[in-house]
């Protein structure tokens, strides 16, 4: 995988900029608030889903601008693709893709032809946050392995949403229409949500099978925490789906009190240990909790790479926070031998001295690239 090109327009401070990487490693340099970790946001929304920062639409704005564009030019393993997204032609927040100059429908579409994954300071407190963040790294990083979870997690949430509309807003008093319409959204959730749950607990058991594992950053394991798991773990994925759909109906008074739906892949959590104490990240230190974070992150990478033949682009920031001398030079002399584009952010280049000659060096001034 190589970004051969990337072209960000009225992208968060960055007005219009045109950069050609010259090596698979690219270093970015600058003070805070230069635009760092706007440039790697602007290649995380080529993927599908919200960007490293989870932003909406509105946000990504340059402050004037009415649209927003991030475009690229890949080098994949089936060949050339042109791949962008943006703000769509008629407004109203939306956000589209494109593949070669075609509008896709499918996010699904996009996750079978690119993939990223991501690591920033924020993520550092993943473990003592909430499930949601935690849910969202973890749909991340199945995606990359199996890109048709994007399609089913985004059929669920919409499915999700639907049901809490009609629950919130529907009749006081009973409406077989109603009933009718509200059954089928619970059929829905219930079908993608048992399929997402497949995808993520079929993602944990070739992630704790990952050969991937080095003195600095040793192995660590997945952990699903959901009772639809649980379930599917027993039995088969229709009579955990009748379960499913029987749990929504029987919840409907308390969610419709509520406004959400208390049954879903959404309700789901994971845990993160290291394979040999068998000390949990929550229950780490930074600095352990960041070897653990790197380590799954190249074990996803090489995992990607063995399931699609092209290993994720990795975009890194700020990643020699809290990690020592010994392991820096250690996450730095994996990602040499990584083939794909990674980009890492730090303030000072010297930080990265140990790139020289390997790397392409660049300094970033109030949206604007430089050489370093």
């Amino acid at each position: 995988m190589r970004l051969e090109r990337l072209t960000l327009t009225d992208f968060r401070n960055y007005s219009r900029c045109v950069w050609k990487p010259a090596a698979a490693l690219a270093v970015f340099t600058g003070e805070n608030g230069s635009g760092k970790t706007n440039l790697l946001e602007a290649v995380s929304l080529l993927a599908p889903g919200r960007g490293l920062r989870s932003a909406p639409p509105s946000h990504l704005l340059r402050n004037g601008s009415t649209r927003w564009g991030v475009a690229s030019h890949l080098l994949t393993r089936t060949g050339p693709l042109e791949l962008a997204t943006g703000s769509a032609p008629q407004g109203q927040g939306k956000r589209i893709f494109q593949l070669d100059g075609n509008t896709v429908r499918s996010q699904a579409q996009v996750a079978a032809s690119f993939d990223c994954v991501w690591l920033t300071p924020q993520m550092e407190r993943l473990f003592g946050e909430t499930a949601s963040g935690r849910r969202r790294f973890l749909d991340r990083l199945v995606m990359g392995v199996i890109p048709d979870h994007a399609r089913q997690m985004a059929a669920h949430e919409r499915s999700v949403y639907s049901r809490n509309r009609l629950l919130t807003n529907g009749p006081t008093v009973a409406d077989s229409a109603h009933l009718a319409w509200l059954e089928a959204v619970e059929h829905s959730i219930s079908r993608h949500a048992v399929a997402a749950t497949a995808a993520r607990m079929a993602f944990v058991e070739r992630m704790n099978r990952s050969s991937f594992t080095t003195p600095e950053f040793p192995r660590s394991l997945l952990q699903l925490e959901c009772r639809i798991a649980e379930r599917l773990a027993a039995s088969p994925a229709l009579e955990v789906e009748d379960w499913l759909r029987g749990q929504l109906h029987a919840s409907r008074p308390q969610d419709r009190e509520r406004g959400t739906t208390g049954y879903g892949a959404h309700r789901s959590d994971f845990s993160l240990h290291d394979a040999l104490s068998g000390r949990e990240a929550a229950l780490s230190s930074s600095g352990q909790q960041k070897i653990m974070l790197v380590g799954l992150i190249l074990a996803h990478a090489q995992l990607v790479a063995e399931a699609r033949n092209d290993p994720p682009v990795i975009l890194l920031d700020e990643p020699l926070v809290h990690l020592d001398e010994r392991h820096r030079h250690a996450l730095l002399d994996t990602l040499q031998a990584l083939d794909t584009t990674t980009l890492l952010t730090g303030t000072e280049a010297a930080e990265f001295s140990f790139l020289q000659g390997t790397a392409e060096f660049n300094r970033i001034r109030q949206g604007q690239l430089l050489p370093a």
